[in-house]
């Protein structure tokens, strides 16, 4: 089971991706229809989601530097 601090951050950043994403989608000339707008915020939020931000996340290993 996920630990709340980590559900917390999930939280926060799906908040903050679908807010950004949905003020990206009606910023455009054309207002397309609600369920379109939908389906292009989560056409982009899930696999930035899944292969993006939940990997980030998941990372006990500190950032990896430049080793000399």
């Amino acid at each position: 089971m996920p630990s709340p601090v980590f559900v917390l951050k999930v939280w926060v950043c799906v908040w903050l991706l679908v807010t950004l994403l949905t003020a990206a989608v009606r910023s455009l000339a054309w207002q397309p229809p609600l369920f379109v707008q939908t389906m292009a915020v989560s056409g982009i939020l899930v696999p930035l989601m899944v292969y993006v931000i939940l990997p980030f996340l998941r990372s006990d290993k500190p950032p990896q530097g430049d080793r000399r």
